[in-house]
């Protein structure tokens, strides 16, 4: 009967009842043909809440078969293999089914041009095995939210016309290649161990793709022209995030956790990836220092559009993060870099804590203090990752002060007084030794300032030389353990 026409069928008086039945019976049947439906025309095929489990293993094939309109294997459990090929159906409906074998799909069309509603339903579907779908176009939408597909997700050669929805999707492997997305295209919460999309294209008014939310133990991302990668919140353990050959793919990871992760870029487009927030697990930055060393260790810029516009405290925070994961992987000097980003950014919060009328006097008056402290410690000496700043200033000190010892009334050395008018340039000289065991804490010994001017001086120096020279030492073993 399923070979008769809709109008025959009508005129027979075959109701979907019959045809269920007719099914059931074909599966358990020994001859594996009555399992292959070839060039049937059916108006739609109700095999909902059904428990398809026949006499062996064979396949459930449709080939050439059009269904006007839905294939329903809702809540079914189908134990069989099933393979549909070169089909033309409306509208598929899996909800809730559970497929204990593969399901392969090939070189068949669902839904219609001049409709763009959902074509394919598979709403908490489980497929236990793989599923593959492979030269194909979907003219309408696909549902596949908290769906489970526990080996392979294969789709191959793939146009969908309408929304792509896989919300909370569970797989073991997941590949899209060789995919046209016509409308958005949603893995937001999506799990698995390695997702690829490979050659993959998008129209030019959709949005991107969003992994926002998902868990992937590999992820590799192959676009085939201008692409947004929205992976909010994703944890991406290891994987690739490459450029098109033609075009620009931004990838925003604001709030990810990033691994062992490749990028494609160069110094001028490292801006492509934007990390906002984003924490860092075994991510190499060994591999890109030459790179962030070409950016002077800028990591937030963002070439694509965001969802959240950046904030001081969010910037401080995104450099924390990376300064703890560079520190984990052992690369001290960037390390070192996102350290002194981390604490200019904190000295902005501050800043911007001060001038807020928001925040009570208190608050304000703290933090202009800590503003003035971090300043001073930028300056001095890059918040202990610059010594060089240091000793650079401890010398300007030494010398400033030599200069004004012989001016402030000099300096007595040998029972005479030391000074420009007297001694010219040979004042500069002693001045210089006074100023050096001053700043050095050794002693005045036999010379020393006259005036009350020079003696504020000196003991001013020698306040500074104990201080720089405490800073100094810190700032070089911090530096030389890094």
């Amino acid at each position: 009967m399923f070979h008769l026409t809709p109008a025959e069928r009508r005129t027979a008086d075959v109701t979907s009842a019959t045809l269920r039945a007719a099914f059931l019976a074909d599966v358990d049947a020994d001859d594996p043909s009555r399992k292959e439906y070839v060039d049937v025309h059916l108006k739609e095929l109700d095999l909902s809440q059904l428990v398809v489990d026949g006499s062996d293993v064979a396949h459930v094939t449709f080939r050439e078969v059009t269904i006007d309109g839905t294939l329903d294997l809702s809540e079914s459990v189908v134990s069989q293999p099933v393979a549909i090929e070169g089909c033309h159906i409306d509208r598929v409906d899996v909800t809730d089914a559970v497929f204990e074998r593969t399901v392969d799909v090939r070189g068949t069309e669902f839904g219609t041009p001049s409709a763009s509603a959902t074509c394919l339903r598979a709403r908490r579907g489980s497929f236990e095995r793989t599923l593959r779908i492979s030269d194909t176009r979907f003219h309408g939408s696909v549902e596949f939210a908290h769906c489970s597909v526990r080996e392979w997700l294969n789709v191959d050669s793939v146009t969908v016309g309408g929304r792509a929805h896989f919300p909370n999707v569970s797989f073991g492997t997941a590949q899209f290649v060789s995919t046209t997305f016509r409308d958005d295209v949603e893995f937001v919460g999506a799990t698995g161990e390695y997702a690829i999309f490979d050659d993959i294209g998008v129209d030019e008014s959709v949005t991107g793709i969003d992994l926002s939310e998902g868990s992937f133990e590999r992820l590799r991302v192959y676009p085939a022209t201008d692409l947004e990668c929205r992976l909010r919140d994703a944890t991406i353990s290891a994987g690739d995030l490459d450029q098109p050959d033609t075009g620009v793919a931004t990838y925003d990871l604001t709030d990810a956790t990033v691994g062992d992760v490749d990028l494609e870029c160069e110094p001028d487009t490292f801006d492509r990836y934007r990390f906002y927030r984003t924490r860092f697990d075994g991510f190499h930055f060994a591999a890109y220092r030459d790179l962030l060393r070409s950016n002077r260790w800028r990591i937030h810029e963002y070439l694509g559009d965001s969802d959240e516009s950046e904030s001081v405290e969010g910037l401080e925070h995104t450099y924390l993060e990376a300064k703890q994961g560079a520190s984990d992987a052992g690369d001290s000097e960037t390390a070192s870099m996102f350290f002194v980003r981390e604490l200019r950014y904190r000295r902005r919060r501050y800043a911007a804590h001060a001038g807020s009328t928001d925040h009570s006097l208190t608050h304000r008056l703290h933090a202009a203090v800590r503003w003035m402290t971090n300043g001073f410690l930028d300056a001095v000496a890059g918040y202990g990752e610059r010594p060089g700043r240091t000793a650079a200033l401890a010398l300007a000190v030494m010398v400033g002060s030599a200069f004004v010892y012989p001016a402030s009334g000099g300096l007595s050395t040998g029972g005479e007084i030391v000074n420009y008018g007297s001694h010219g340039a040979d004042a500069v000289l002693n001045g210089l030794y006074f100023s050096v065991v001053t700043f050095a804490t050794l002693g005045l010994g036999d010379v020393y300032p006259v005036s009350d001017v020079g003696r504020f001086v000196a003991a001013s120096e020698g306040l500074a030389g104990a201080f720089l020279t405490a800073v100094f030492v810190f700032s070089l073993a911090r530096r030389v353990t890094r």
